[in-house]
């Protein structure tokens, strides 16, 4: 079994959403419910929902950006997705479409999973690539991996 996911995923996946859930929604809450003397130097109500909009708008933006991410294994004759809760197969051969990557800002590889059909997760369904596996993949498997189709 090659693993095609990077690690991070795992960190941007769970640990970073709950942990800026935690620290954010944690210093909202003491803005809204801590005493009155501990907020002499800024105006306590802008403040309050200053860190209100700063919590929902991170934590919206986590949710959409990194919680769709999965992780993403293969071997000869399937490719196994994970969302870490639930793990779903699907066929080389009979379900898998394409299976294309991109930068993303420079710094991250996104993978792309096309399927023939809807699946568990969705028709198409993106990871964090890591290259060395999916060059590993493509090596001990030649002609496993479809590629996108330019028609």
């Amino acid at each position: 079994m090659i693993r095609l996911s990077s690690n991070t995923t795992l960190f941007f996946k769970l640990f970073l959403p709950i942990f800026y859930t935690t620290v954010v929604g944690c210093i909202t809450l003491y803005a809204w419910l801590g005493p009155e003397e501990h907020f002499e130097i800024v105006d306590r109500e802008t403040l309050k929902w200053a860190l209100v909009a700063v919590c929902f708008l991170g934590m919206t933006t986590l949710f959409l950006i990194c919680w769709p991410l999965k992780r993403v294994e293969s071997d000869d004759t399937h490719i196994y997705v994970s969302n870490y809760f639930k793990t779903v197969r699907y066929r080389w051969s009979e379900d898998v479409a394409s299976l294309t990557s991109a930068r993303f800002m420079l710094l991250f590889n996104i993978g792309f999973l096309e399927l023939n059909g809807k699946g568990s997760f969705g028709q198409r369904m993106f990871f964090l690539l890591k290259k060395s596996n999916l060059k590993t993949l493509k090596e001990a498997f030649p002609g496993l991996v479809p590629e996108q189709s330019d028609a």
